[in-house]
């Protein structure tokens, strides 16, 4: 997976990606089939600048024309793409890093915004409290043995070299589907924070007995 400056990511003005129920997090991947054409048309308007999107989860309801957008998304950059021949995209986002949004007035036919960068990139390899990552490397391991017993062939073993935050982030989002959780995830502030709506949301899972496991990661 590739890292990126955040220097190097465009904030003033962003197309942003409406999603009712998905949460995209930092850092992990997301594959998209874009057949609207307004979508396609902010995927080739992308693809020749910058590449990058906002990924966000929508607040209240999506029927309507422009549905409100949740305060915390995650802007992601497209690492690979295939256009098909009716115009259709299939396209893979990688998210890149937390921001809240700004919605800009635009004459485009998607929805733009500017976006400002929250918390700070160095913190993200800051340690927990050693009792956190215990819970959290618990409650993991647990739920992977449990994903196991279900699915003979699931390959995954949680990436322990990965300080505790950015561990958070990958349990989450291979396991917890409930785009609440992982919106309470994504919008923690601090570490610690992150690591205790983790531990709880993968403790939920385990509960539940909801092995549904998602992500790319």
């Amino acid at each position: 997976m590739t890292t990126e400056s955040h220097a190097l990511i465009p904030l003033e003005d962003v197309p942003v990606f409406p999603l009712p129920g998905v949460v995209l997090l930092p850092e992990q991947r997301l594959p998209l089939h874009i057949f609207e054409p307004r979508y396609r048309a902010l995927v080739r308007d992308a693809l020749q600048s910058h590449a990058h999107l906002v990924v966000a989860n929508v607040d209240g309801d999506p029927t309507r024309d422009a549905p409100g957008l949740a305060r915390v998304a995650t802007i992601g950059k497209i690492v690979a793409h295939q256009k098909l021949p009716d115009g259709r995209f299939n396209i893979l986002v990688e998210g890149v890093a937390r921001v809240s949004l700004e919605e800009l007035a635009v004459t485009t036919a998607y929805r733009r915004a500017r976006a400002t960068l929250l918390g700070d990139p160095s913190s993200e390899f800051a340690e927990v409290r050693p009792a956190l990552r215990a819970a959290l490397l618990s409650v993991g391991s647990q739920v992977i043995r449990a994903a196991r017993a279900k699915q003979s062939r699931f390959d995954f073993d949680a990436p322990t070299e990965l300080p505790s935050g950015r561990l958070a982030l990958r349990l989450v989002d291979r396991f917890v589907t409930d785009p609440a959780r992982r919106q309470r995830v994504l919008e923690a502030d601090a570490p610690a924070q992150r690591v205790s709506e983790a531990t709880q949301a993968l403790a939920d899972v385990l509960a539940a007995g909801e092995m549904h496991v998602s992500g790319t990661a």
